[in-house]
């Protein structure tokens, strides 16, 4: 209770009378009070000084005179305040009431003296919090730089297949334009053929396009997770040893795995290719062969050159 009360009397002697608040960059003036610097600065700015000549102030408690220039940093005070800020965020242990100190190796666990000395912990490694903080936070660092390697990488292969879509839509228009020449190349008894084609081509490249695109959307996701994986341990490393020790093993092992998953890679030449030229040589052998045997039309041949080929039988009728 002592020490309770103690820790009371030290915030009430640490708290600034003007704005109620732990002092922020704490100032001294002549007759020993300390203010917060922004407070003080505000205070002055708001009343004329009590003499013109002298320049000089009254002290918001006591109302002893003191002039600007003697306005001095406190870095005791400062210093005390930033120390009592710690120990009020410091965790207590949940079944004992008392401070964190110690560290359980096998357990991974923030303990107490007594924790260490229940049966929960018996024969367990214990170590300091201060000691073995500065280890843990360099491999919470390592960790964080393995995160930033692969974040790099999964933006590499975002920008890589946002190139690989870019081209093979470019692919594919160009190779819609070299369809529909030779198409019309073949005049308008080619028309069926050249839907069919362009149908394949279409399906080819809608199937394709959406296999590059989820590996885009999964790459985005994997950076997003990346991203809040370094942040949160960013944070851990940032915050005090208590929070950066509390389940640090847990963490370490999560992210110890993470792993960046590659999409999928594809060959970018469609395979949707028509040769106008064959198909043409092939249903002139076809005709040939019709007007050889007379009016007796053979079974034209599946596929493309088969279609052609009853066209232009059927034309030359």
């Amino acid at each position: 209770m002592a020490s309770a009360t103690a820790t009371k009397k030290m915030m009430e002697e640490a708290t600034c009378s003007i704005c109620l608040e732990l002092m922020a960059e704490p100032v001294s003036i002549d007759c020993g009070h300390s203010f917060c610097c922004r407070c003080i600065a505000g205070t002055l700015e708001k009343n004329n000084p009590v003499t013109s000549s002298q320049g000089t102030f009254p002290c918001p408690l006591c109302r002893a005179p003191f002039q600007r220039e003697s306005l001095r940093p406190n870095k005791q005070l400062e210093n005390l305040i930033e120390t009592m800020k710690e120990i009020d965020s410091e965790k207590l242990c949940e079944e004992h009431g008392e401070q964190l100190h110690l560290f359980c190796e096998d357990d991974g666990q923030l303990i107490c003296w007594h924790c260490e000395r229940s049966p929960q912990h018996q024969g367990h490694a214990t170590a300091l919090v201060k000691d073995v903080c500065p280890a843990y936070k360099e491999k919470l660092k390592k960790a964080v730089t393995k995160l930033r390697y692969l974040q790099e990488q999964c933006k590499s292969q975002k920008l890589r297949t946002r190139e690989q879509i870019t081209e093979w839509e470019e692919n594919i228009e160009l190779q819609r334009q070299k369809i529909q020449s030779d198409f019309e190349n073949l005049h308008n008894f080619l028309h069926e053929e050249e839907k069919c084609f362009l149908w394949r081509l279409e399906k080819e490249k809608e199937q394709i396009l959406r296999r590059l695109q989820d590996g885009e959307a999964s790459l985005k996701k994997q950076s997003l997770e990346l991203k809040n994986h370094i942040l949160e341990l960013e944070e851990k490393c940032q915050g005090s040893a208590q929070n950066l020790l509390q389940d640090v093993k847990d963490t370490l092992n999560r992210y110890s795995d993470v792993k960046l998953k590659l999409p999928e890679t594809f060959c970018l030449d469609p395979q949707t290719v028509c040769h106008v030229p064959e198909l043409c040589f092939d249903v002139k052998k076809m005709l040939r062969c019709f007007q050889g045997k007379g009016n007796h039309m053979q079974e034209p041949r599946s596929g493309a050159a088969g279609g052609l080929a009853a066209i232009l039988l059927l034309t030359a009728l």
